[in-house]
């Protein structure tokens, strides 16, 4: 008996576990709560018009910036016509041609432009070979419509053998105008409407753009002003 329980003294014994059976009320159930998915969607929804806010004002920006670009084009490509031919008033001139064959009954009368025809603060109209034929061309430039946007009008073609003047409709440059003046000068730099005593052109063009700047609801203009002195006035 006493070798026995010195034998068993030696050992080491290892501590029992104590199991308890599983209670189905301890289950761990994870997940949201009714408020919870109220939150995610009201900040979901929050951002997501954050994001179409965005797109928006983007698109408005991105369609405005197109709107004047083609506004500026416009006004380059008009003043470039006008000015050019504006140059060649009084092309060409009766110096060109022998007076004694411009006397003649036989001869032509679309020759020998007659340089400006009628001038107005809002329109020009002139004489002179704008297309390089030799033929002298007759053009009017003016402008149409009760109140801005104004469309703004060029009538233009070979004066006849006869000398009288061509048929057809206008071409319409812009329709975006907002203003167009002429003022005219003579010789000395005064300012004249006497037209006998024009020398110098001076051309000013205002054009709008086709919508209003969704912030302002004012549309954006742009204006350019240019001098021209026909070599033949």
């Amino acid at each position: 008996m006493t070798e026995d329980r010195d034998r068993n003294e030696g050992l080491i014994v290892a501590p029992r576990m104590r199991t308890q059976p599983m209670n189905e009320n301890s289950v761990d159930n994870t997940g949201f709560t009714l408020i919870e998915l109220l939150v995610v969607l009201a900040i979901s929804g929050l951002l997501m018009g954050m994001v179409f806010s965005s797109l928006g004002v983007n698109q408005k920006i991105s369609t405005m910036a197109r709107d004047e670009g083609e506004m500026n084009q416009n006004l380059q490509d008009v003043l470039s016509l006008m000015t050019t031919e504006i140059r060649l008033i009084g092309l060409p001139p009766v110096s060109y041609y022998d007076a004694g064959y411009l006397a003649s009954p036989g001869s032509p009368k679309n020759l020998v432009a007659a340089g400006l025809v009628a001038i107005g603060p809002t329109f020009i109209r002139f004489q002179g070979d704008v297309n390089g034929d030799r033929e002298v061309d007759y053009v009017h430039y003016y402008l149409s419509g009760g109140a801005a946007p104004y469309a703004l009008n060029r009538f233009a073609g070979s004066i006849h053998v006869d000398g009288s003047l061509p048929g057809g409709s206008p071409q319409k440059l812009s329709e975006q105008v907002e203003g167009l003046q002429f003022r005219y000068f003579d010789r000395s730099g005064n300012e004249t409407t006497v037209l006998a005593n024009v020398v110098t052109i001076e051309l000013q063009l205002t054009l709008q753009t086709k919508k209003a700047d969704p912030n302002t609801g004012i549309h954006h203009t742009v204006t350019e002003s240019t001098r021209i002195r026909p070599p033949n006035l």
